[in-house]
Parts: structure tokens; sequence; C-alpha cells
């Protein structure tokens, strides 16, 4: 969990990233848009039909990893519960979005109320981020590499794949920060020592109790993959609807791209994403009318159509964080 300095590192990288990707790449392609708003009454309402369905299975798969990782820390919500925090936590995504801030806080609230504790929630929410953004992170260097290989813009290619890279190497090294703190400064330092290294510490943890669940193998993290893998075929599936019928690769590098723009403090990341997607698709040379109402209706899908039952959840969430708390007493008893 970076912290003020690291965040705003992050938030520059991520405005940089999409306004390089929207001024240079994506504005040459937009010429001659006039028909672009018809062609989102002409999408096939059977592959739109299929996009959200397989949206469904990628919220599905994330709240197969939250109940799994809790059962695992000893705490069973079982998965209607874990559906229900992994929506709440999506709608306070969607009202501040800065990195998921409003999630996070929401996931981490539901999992101490759950019988985590305020430390234990740390180490879930910090479990979930590690697989997730592993999984992102993964992603990035294998299709930026194998598209630099065949020959892609290098800006949209080998450059993510090596920075990705490159983050993995520092993340390992920064995880090391809490137990080299803890040698230096020793027993002193008081308040201030505890507050500097709660954060790295959660991540820490949440770090090693991860690599211990795969030791394990733990099914449950691959919930994360799902999670992914069936996001970005949702947008494949919208690019269907309009006629488009992009490349898998290059689509999805293009994808990952655009969800830099969730690094933005925009709420549910509403313009950075959309524009970092279509400028790169537009690089890949897809075609930028299709691209723009397939990205507009993939997030359409993804953001605001759960944006509902989101809300309930997040309306009735104490009443299932309590009850996990019930059965979590009654199992141990």
């Amino acid at each position: 969990m970076p912290g003020p300095t690291g965040r705003r590192a992050l938030i520059w990288f991520g405005s940089t990233a999409v306004l390089i990707l929207i001024v240079y790449l994506l504005i040459p392609h937009l010429a001659g848009l006039e028909d672009t708003w018809h062609r989102i009454r002409d999408g096939s309402p059977a592959w739109l039909a299929a996009a959200i369905v397989l949206e469904g299975v990628s919220y599905a798969g994330y709240a197969w990893n939250v109940a799994a990782v809790s059962a695992a820390d000893g705490v069973v919500l079982g998965f209607r519960r874990s559906s229900q925090i992994t929506l709440a936590a999506t709608a306070a995504t969607r009202l501040l979005a800065a990195g998921g801030a409003g999630g996070i806080a929401v996931t981490t609230w539901a999992l101490s109320r759950a019988g985590h504790g305020p430390r234990g929630a740390a180490k879930q929410v910090s479990s979930h981020l590690v697989a997730t953004y592993a999984v992102f992170l993964a992603a990035i260097v294998l299709f930026g590499t194998g598209l630099a290989i065949a020959g892609a813009e290098p800006l949209l290619s080998a450059f993510p794949a090596v920075l990705g890279a490159l983050l993995f190497a520092a993340y390992g090294i920064a995880i090391q920060a809490p137990d080299a703190l803890q040698r230096r400064l020793g027993q002193g330092g008081g308040r201030w020592r505890h507050r500097l290294l709660a954060a790295p510490q959660a991540l820490a943890d949440g770090t090693h109790f991860t690599i211990d669940l795969i030791r394990r193998r733990e099914l449950g993290l691959l919930g994360t993959v799902v999670w992914w893998v069936f996001d970005v075929a949702t947008l494949w599936a919208c690019f269907w609807a309009f006629g488009g019928h992009p490349d898998v690769a290059e689509l999805t590098m293009a994808y990952l791209l655009g969800m830099l723009g969730n690094l933005l403090p925009l709420p549910g990341g509403v313009g950075g994403v959309e524009g970092g997607m279509v400028g790169a698709c537009a690089a890949f040379d897809m075609n930028a009318e299709i691209a723009l109402v397939a990205v507009l209706a993939y997030r359409a899908i993804s953001v605001w159509l759960p944006a509902l039952p989101g809300v309930v959840a997040l309306a009735t969430l104490r009443r299932a964080a309590d009850g996990a708390v019930i059965e979590s007493q009654d199992e141990a008893a």
C-alpha cells in the first residue's frame, strides 16, 4: 500500500500514460466519426448478452477468491457473503476511484467485522491486492514481450513489459522494508513507529500469506485469474457486438494499458480508462469507431451495470458481516 508520495507518483504515471495515448495515438484516428454514435443502436443483442454473462463470471471469480482466502485464515464467509462484499466494494470504488481506495476501505471494514479483526482484515485485503495485481503485471510482461517480438509499437509492448518487470523487482525489495526498519529502529519509536510500519507491514503480511496459499495449492487464488480473463472477454464480446474482430493479444494489451486510467482520481475511473483503451486500440490499428462504441459498451456493463446491486449490497453489508461473525464463532465452538 503506497504512501502519499507513492500514490502521487502512480497518479502522475497513469495521467501521463493516458495523455500520451490520447494525444499521440488516438486523435489521428478520429477523423469522420459522425456516424459512430449510430453504431450503438446496431449492436448485436446476442453478443451484448454474452458480454453481460462473461462479466458476471468475472465478478464470481473475484468473490470466489475472497471466500477462499478468508476461509484459509479461519473465517468462513461463504460465496453469498463474499459476493456481497465484492459488489459493495465495487460500488464504493465507483464513487472513489484513485486506485480503488473506496473498495479497499469497504472490504477492510467488512472483513474486520466478519471476524478477522483490523490487522487480519488488512492482511486479507493485502493478499487480494497482491494476487490481483501480480496477475495484472504478469499479463503486461507476457503480452508486452510477445507483441514486441512480433514487431508491435514499442511504446505499447516493450516499454510496458520492461516497466512491469521492474515493478516486480521493486516490489520484491519493498516488502523487505518492515523487517529492515524494525532492525534499524530497535524497540524505540513508540506510536510513530507503529504508524510508519503499519502499511508496509500489512503489505508484507499479505504477500507472505499469499505465497503460503500458493504452496498449499489454494485453488481460490485462481479467482483473480478468472476476474481478469473474463473481464477481457467481456470487452472482446463487445467488439464482436459492433462488428469488430480484434486480435486477442492486441486487445488484451490495449485493455491492460487502458486500466492504468484507474489510477486517476476520477469516479469509477470514468474518462481515463475509456480514453486509454480506445487510444491503445487505435494505436494497434483497430477501427477507432468500433473501438469507441465497444469500449463504452464494455464500461457500461462492467462499471455501471453492477452499480445498482452494489449499492444494495453496500446498504446491507453490516448485516452480512455480522452474519459471518456468528458463523465463524459457531464453527469455532
